[in-house]
């Protein structure tokens, strides 16, 4: 499920950068998502009492690599005609994910969420066979 997510809000972001003649902001969107997404994991793995390096450290690990496959994929849209807004689509795609990812660290910590959004949540991790832990 979060497959077609990231691909549906990928295609809408680049969608509306062609629209609107390129996003600008996207990257340093998904930059301060990432960084939101690695403090709320901390807080939650904090309160739920499994604190471990490692998984912090894959996680960092997790956020470098899709923001090179973001960088590669502006690079290619360079000497690809016709894909100029394909980078702003998979930034918007990577937004979103992580979106689901810090709701999904709210929920972890007990924290209150909306209905629509833990049904959402509940989809998503059932569509893709996740279990609680990341």
């Amino acid at each position: 499920m979060e497959k077609y997510i990231a691909f549906i809000s990928g295609a809408v972001g680049a969608i509306v950068s062609y629209l609107v003649g390129g996003l600008g902001m996207a990257v340093t969107v998904l930059i301060a998502l990432m960084a939101l997404d690695y403090v709320t994991g901390l807080m939650q793995a904090t309160i739920n009492q499994s604190l471990n390096s490692r998984v912090g450290f894959n996680g960092i690990i997790r956020k470098i690599y899709y923001l090179m496959l973001v960088a590669s994929v502006y690079l290619i849209a360079l000497v690809i005609p016709g894909i100029e807004y394909a980078g702003d689509g998979a930034t918007v795609a990577f937004c979103v994910l992580e979106f689901i990812s810090i709701t999904e660290n709210g929920t972890k910590m007990g924290l209150w969420m909306p209905k629509f959004v833990q049904n959402l949540l509940a989809i998503v991790k059932d569509k893709t066979g996740e279990d609680n832990g990341k």
